[in-house]
């Protein structure tokens, strides 16, 4: 196996080879004996053939790079006509030439920011990519592309082998300088005998709606004594008031976990510290917000005499987790948001709520879809954000993969907000509010957010809620059921029916 720095070093071999075969012939003819010049003069052709199957970036590098290894080969092919006696300027000039012409090409380079980026001050950049390979391939059947391009591999889902998912088990994580992916990804294409697939380590980040308020004028008296509850405007429309009335008396049957895969979970706050269940990660903490707010809304504990209140009457129904898919600035990758749903599967997450997602024209990431796939064989219900792009939902993952409950949001007056997608194109489309809806933030505070990313939540709440009561209902049984006791608004067509918790709760019951 040669690496790209170790094929580097054999190109000056093979050029201070070739030279010393022509100073073989030109010690001969110094002694009075007649040689070919044709072998020797082949020799340095082919070295210099040799140099452009080199990994270097740019038209300098290249040239730099190939005059650098003329002058070494020249100056050490002098070396040896010296130690046998014979004059070395006719090498040694030439080839201290050639060093110098090299060095001034570099610089050239340099100064235009078109160099051999092997000879720059700066820390060389490299990219992430996330190769599969086939259920009965190795790493080591493509250790040698990778080490000819300096990439390294480690497996993107080490909690996973073949016995449970033989796609998952054979991810890899490759990491490779950037001036070579284009080649590697290429060359790792062409290996179609082991590679299934292999593309870059796309990143996803959270966006921010349009700032949107509401008037937040106490509609209703609650049963409930959380003292935000009163400015909850989403609270009265989705009738939680008769919700906690139902249910007040009802046992559910167990508990149903809901799994926050976002930027982690505030274990602690006030609201949700005593429906917390810590997944023993980072996600038991939330440096952004964005998932301690989505958590609030799938189930803050209610009629705690604190904070804001969800369907969780009590704390009885639903508890929370959080797995970290995104980083403190919100911004995550298809390797860590596949992680985080596999790792939420594994922790035995009856509800997934996923509010993030990203553009994708030509299809989700494989690696996502797979993750999903492998949520849902595990008894999981994906509940996924439509977007917030006001565009068409099927240009965008994870609500475009298949097997997800894919919210879009909608205002006070039950319309589209303005900036959400439209979901009517997917199999299982819900509309849930996501204007200046207020929840829990890190710290034990309390803000306002707008998106479908609030939307989501709201719907993981009632999914969970459903769960609580017949925790063998399946993704597609608990879809049913949201969708035929929803609400039809105007824009139904485009955004499918608003959840009503009250009417879905019932039909469970039934």
């Amino acid at each position: 196996m040669i690496t790209a720095y170790a094929s580097h070093l054999l190109g000056t071999v093979l050029m201070a080879a070739a030279f010393i075969l022509l100073g073989r012939g030109i010690i001969k003819r110094d002694k009075g004996r007649s040689f070919s010049p044709l072998p020797a003069f082949l020799a340095i052709l082919g070295a210099i053939g040799f140099q452009f199957f080199i990994p270097v970036e740019g038209l300098f590098g290249r040239f730099g790079h190939l005059f650098l290894d003329l002058g070494l080969g020249m100056a050490i092919a002098a070396g040896y006509l010296a130690f046998n006696r014979v004059k070395a300027n006719v090498l040694f000039v030439p080839g201290l030439l050639a060093i110098l012409i090299s060095g001034g090409v570099y610089g050239v380079g340099a100064l235009i920011e078109w160099g051999y980026s092997g000879f720059s001050f700066e820390k060389e950049s490299r990219v992430e990519l996330l190769m599969e390979l086939g259920p009965d391939d190795s790493l080591e059947e493509v250790q040698s592309l990778l080490d000819l391009y300096d990439a390294t591999a480690i497996k993107a889902f080490p909690n996973v082998d073949l016995s449970e998912s033989e796609d998952l088990a054979q991810y890899f994580l490759v990491t490779v300088p950037e001036k070579y992916q284009e080649r590697l990804v290429y060359a790792l294409d062409a290996d179609d005998e082991n590679v299934d697939q292999v593309a870059q380590n796309g990143v996803i980040e959270l966006t921010n709606p349009e700032a949107l308020k509401v008037d937040r004028t106490p509609i209703d008296r609650y049963i409930v004594d959380d003292p935000f509850v009163s400015q909850q405007w989403y609270a009265s429309s989705l009738q939680y008031n008769e919700v906690y009335k139902l249910i007040q008396n009802q046992a559910p049957v167990r508990k149903a976990k809901v799994a926050i895969v976002d930027t982690g979970v505030d274990g602690v706050h006030e609201d949700i510290s005593g429906v917390y269940t810590k997944s023993g990660g980072l996600g038991d903490r939330d440096k952004h917000s964005h998932g301690t707010h989505c958590a609030g809304l799938a189930g803050a504990a209610t009629n705690n005499g604190k904070g804001v209140a969800s369907l969780n009457l009590d704390g009885r129904f639903i508890t929370l987790s959080g797995y970290p898919a995104l980083d403190e600035r919100g911004r995550g990758t298809d390797q860590r948001v596949a992680q985080a749903i596999i790792d939420a599967a594994e922790g035995g997450a009856d509800v997934i709520s996923m509010s993030l997602g990203g553009p994708a024209l030509f299809g989700p990431p494989k690696a996502q879809k797979d993750a999903i796939e492998y949520a849902l064989k595990r008894g999981a219900i994906v509940v996924v954000a439509a977007g917030n792009s006001n565009d068409d939902a099927r240009r965008y993952s994870p609500a475009n993969i298949p097997g997800v409950i894919t919210v879009a949001a909608v205002d006070p007056n039950l319309r589209k907000a303005s900036f959400s997608n439209t979901n009517n194109g997917l199999r299982m489309p819900i509309a849930a509010p996501g204007v200046d809806i207020l929840s829990s933030t890190p710290g034990g505070n309390y803000q306002s957010f707008n998106g479908t990313s609030m939307a989501t939540p709201l719907v993981s709440g009632l999914v969970g809620m459903l769960r609580a009561y017949n925790p063998d209902i399946s993704a597609e049984e608990a879809y049913r059921i949201i969708e035929s006791t929803g609400t039809q608004v105007p824009e139904t067509a485009k955004i499918g029916k608003v959840i009503n918790p009250l009417e879905a709760i019932k039909a469970v019951l039934e």
